[in-house]
């Protein structure tokens, strides 16, 4: 089932973003069919993804980003994703 997942890291930054962004790599990962990041409304940042499966977006989460995050000196736990199903996604 299609989903989307919103992580909202209030204290996130374009800076990481971008680090994160580097050590992942620019490709769209199996079974992500959308990104969108952008500063939080209060402060922080934010990233919307859409998957095939919330299956696809936990391992991306455990095998890509966690990593990532701790090459790009980030500490503490990472925020909890949200899923939702997604009903119609238009791009």
């Amino acid at each position: 089932m299609t989903v989307a997942m919103l992580i909202d890291n209030p204290n996130g930054s374009q800076e990481l973003y971008e680090k994160l962004r580097s050590e992942i790599g620019l490709s769209q990962p199996a079974g992500g069919q959308a990104h969108i990041a952008g500063p939080g409304p209060d402060g922080g940042w934010r990233v919307i993804e859409v998957w095939d499966s919330i299956e696809e977006a936990s391992a991306f989460l455990r095998d890509r980003f966690a990593p990532a995050l701790r090459a790009a000196g980030a500490t503490g736990e990472p925020p909890e994703p949200q899923f939702w199903p997604v009903h119609n996604l238009m791009t």
